[in-house]
């Protein structure tokens, strides 16, 4: 059932641009992508705004900072599959208003907290995160199908591009030239309004919940999830035909996790170290070149742009690519980074490596849906999520040590090498798991 099939109105060879307009025409859409960039710019500002407030407002150290930045870090991490299994346990809304509850709570007091008292509220902040990102994958999986889930994934992606473009920049210049305490209310404004809309809202995370069947209606990705299965007269597509006296199929609760999935976790795992090592790489670059203005935000921006593109460029495709493959692509696409002799060219070598970063948070997050049936994608989203913040925490502390070691040229060629070896080691792990099913 995992097979695609367009519906009978909406041709797969419908003009590629024509592809967008009907995608964010779709009920829900355009509100969750509204969502999630709301909801995502607290994290992405956390870096920044709390490294501003322990050390300019508490006159701590800069080792502080990155104690309480971790302790946001980790509680996403804990918290994320937690609050995806709750999603598909009780439901988006009954999940989403504990987090609205205290993430507006922790934001509001985190400015007025002593050093202690913050880190405890960053880490409730983190735990009860609002699962952004579990909530619009997971719903933009249920209500599109074929490429258009590939062109609604590729539109989330460039979303956050966009929040990482506008919000660490904005967040410095809001707690500089106003105060750190508007910030912090700031965001914690923006996460309840985010999560105001999708309590209101309520997109839908199965298919049981549209009004009416869309796309190829995909509920059933295993057999024993479809009781029933009978032909439509239209166009044959598959509808599920709900038995209640039929007994459900005890499963096992990680039932879902299969090598495939695995492998997503992997390659999520490889990306966020490889992001998190790029970003730190650019400073380090900045900084030994004594410019960590005009030229920090080219080399962001044209970084940053080259995703945008890359995610445009995917979702007008009809054809899936392998995470792997661009997780390979990505990591290779790093080396002409070495070789940059100034933060222009540095720019202009991180373009090739950006292409590739939305197109590959795309691809993974269309594989993860493929693979996981809609009961479970919640948990699914939410590990995934963790995985990548492991990555990202893992990275920057790993890329620092070498780039005292020896500079950011180094630390560029690093993480090709690491990025590239994770891809193909996955791949190869995958393969010999699936030499070893057909025997």
């Amino acid at each position: 059932m995992n097979a695609t099939r367009p519906q009978p109105d909406q041709p797969e060879n419908i003009g590629a641009l024509r592809r967008y307009g009907r995608v964010l025409g779709t009920p829900h859409v355009p509100t969750l992508l509204v969502v999630g960039f709301l909801g995502r710019l607290p994290h992405s500002v956390t870096a920044v705004l709390v490294t501003l407030h322990v050390t300019k407002v508490l006159d701590l150290s800069y080792a502080s900072a990155g104690l309480a930045t971790a302790m946001l870090t980790i509680g996403v991490a804990i918290g994320a599959p937690w609050r995806g299994r709750r999603i598909d346990m009780v439901g988006l809304r009954r999940a989403v208003l504990p987090s609205v509850a205290v993430e507006a709570v922790c934001w509001s007091l985190a400015p007025f907290a002593s050093f202690p008292v913050l880190v405890l509220l960053l880490f409730l902040a983190g735990l009860y995160s609002i699962p952004v990102f579990t909530v619009v994958r997971q719903s933009l999986g249920v209500l599109m199908h074929g490429p258009d889930r590939r062109t609604a994934f590729s539109l989330d992606s460039m979303a956050t591009e966009m929040v990482f473009v506008i919000a660490p920049g904005g967040s410095a210049v809001l707690a500089t030239a106003v105060s750190t305490t508007a910030t912090f209310i700031a965001m914690g404004l923006l996460v309840v309004f985010a999560g105001c809309v999708l309590l209101v809202t309520n997109p839908p995370t199965r298919s049981e919940h549209l009004p009416e069947p869309i796309g190829d209606l995909e509920a059933p990705t295993r057999a024993m999830d479809a009781p029933e299965v009978v032909p439509v007269v239209t166009g044959a597509i598959p509808v599920v035909q709900s038995d209640a006296t039929q007994p459900p199929v005890k499963k096992a609760r990680m039932s879902w996790v299969t090598a495939g999935v695995i492998a997503m976790f992997m390659m999520s795992a490889g990306a966020g170290l490889s992001l998190s090592g790029t970003e730190v790489g650019v400073v380090a670059f900045s900084e030994h070149f004594g410019d960590a203005g005009t030229g920090l935000w080219w080399a962001y921006g044209l970084w940053c742009f080259a995703s945008l593109l890359g995610g445009f460029v995917y979702g007008l495709m009809s054809r899936k690519l392998d995470p792997l493959l661009l997780l390979v692509l990505l990591g290779a696409a790093l080396v002409p980074a070495v070789f940059a002799g100034s933060l222009f060219w540095l720019g202009v070598a991180l373009f090739p490596s950006g292409f590739f970063c939305a197109p590959l948070m795309t691809a993974a997050s269309e594989r993860l849906t493929d693979l996981v049936d809609e009961r479970n994608r919640g948990v699914a989203m939410g590990f995934y999520g963790s995985a990548m913040t492991a990555g990202t925490a893992l990275g920057t502390p790993i890329v620092g040590v070498v780039i005292d070691a020896g500079g950011p040229a180094v630390a560029f060629g690093s993480l090709a090498a690491v990025t590239v070896a994770v891809g193909l080691l996955t791949m190869l792990l995958r393969s010999i798991r699936r030499q070893r099913r057909r025997r």
